[in-house]
This record gives C-alpha cells, sequence and structure tokens, in this order.
C-alpha cells in the first residue's frame, strides 16, 4: 500500500522542479538571441562564375539517364573541389544580424519610396513597394552587417561598383534576417504535412 503522505510530498516536490524549469518573460526576453545569417562572395568573380558553370556541368552530367554515376563524374568533383579550394583564399563571410522590429520599421519609415518609384511598380503591375529602391538597401546593410561591420558608405560603395547579384544577395540576406521568424519544429513529427494539430 502506498503511503499517502509519501505520494503528496513527492508530488510536491516534482510541482517545485516543474516551477524551476518555467521560464519566466524576463528570462524569455534576456535569453532571445536574435537571428543571424551568413552569406560567402568570392572577391574574384571570374573564379565565382568557373565554379558556378562546373557546378551546373556536374548536375547536368547527373541527371542524364542511361548513364552510370560514375562515368564522367569523379574528374569532373575533382575539378569542382579544386576550384573551391580556391575560392575559400579569396572569399568573404559577410554576418547580419537582426536589428529588431522597431530599428528595422523605422529604416523603412525613414527610407519611404519615391512617387515615381511607386508609381512605376504599381504601372508594371508589381505590387506594393515598401522602401526606396536606391537607399534603404545599403542603410539596411550598414544596420545589420556585423562581421565586418560597415558604415553607409561602404555599402553604398558595394552597390555603386559591385555586381547586382552580388550586391542583391547581401542585401536579400540582410533582409531575411530581419524578417524571418525563429521558430521551427521541435520534432520531425511537425513537419510532417499529413500530421494533424491537436
Amino acid at each position: 500500500m502506498v503511503d499517502t503522505k509519501d505520494a503528496e510530498t513527492g508530488q510536491a516536490k516534482a510541482d517545485q522542479g516543474d516551477k524551476a524549469k518555467q521560464r519566466t518573460i524576463s528570462d524569455i526576453l534576456r535569453e532571445k538571441k536574435p537571428n543571424t545569417k551568413t552569406v560567402d562572395i568570392v572577391l574574384d568573380s571570374d573564379l565565382a562564375g568557373a565554379i558556378q558553370f562546373k557546378e551546373q556541368e556536374l548536375a547536368q552530367m547527373r541527371m542524364r539517364k542511361g548513364r552510370s554515376l560514375a562515368d564522367g563524374v569523379g574528374p569532373l568533383e575533382a575539378e569542382l573541389d579544386a576550384l573551391y579550394e580556391s575560392a575559400a583564399d579569396i572569399a568573404v563571410t559577410f554576418v547580419f544580424t537582426d536589428c529588431g522590429r522597431k530599428p528595422f520599421e523605422a529604416l523603412l519609415m525613414d527610407h519611404a519610396p519615391t512617387k515615381v518609384q511607386k508609381d512605376h511598380v504599381a504601372a508594371t503591375g508589381g505590387g506594393i513597394l515598401e522602401f526606396d529602391l536606391d537607399t534603404f538597401p545599403p542603410a539596411l546593410l550598414a544596420l545589420t552587417a556585423t562581421d565586418p561591420e560597415m558604415t553607409l558608405e561602404d555599402a553604398t560603395e558595394i552597390f555603386d561598383t559591385w555586381s547586382s547579384g552580388d550586391a542583391e544577395l547581401l542585401f536579400n540576406t540582410a533582409l531575411l534576417v530581419c524578417k524571418e521568424r525563429a521558430s521551427v519544429p521541435l520534432s520531425r513529427s511537425g513537419t510532417d504535412p499529413t500530421s494533424n494539430s491537436s
């Protein structure tokens, strides 16, 4: 027979343990880390182009039907590995960190789209434009780039002198780090599209 007093004492201890594990909102606010994202830029555009070409060539070879995977793939993989190794020496990793909702929205207000930009986007069926296409992207880079840090002048020079593809990659990463949610499923069952939520 179970002693009722012992059972109650055990339950009380369990309840205390549960309370100790519960986080207060202060704990949550202190522990929440801002989103961060990284992106690598190869400083030699010719080498970057060679890597992209070789990656496409390898993907096409793997997709061909009726050919052995080993047929011609090995040498291409070796060439691609050598290109990756060369690129690692001249690549820069940019780190972007979420600035928070209020600074982000304030930046949007400071860089509202011009009437000409809004009219052009509306006329081409592009939807609603949230920001000035010329001034907001470099301002967002300057605000969110944490390694290496950059000034507005640095970011503006990137947009003025780098390729559109590289500049847009940096901007899209900076934009995503501010807008992406941090909640994810805590188990594989949470990613199953057929599972029912209760």
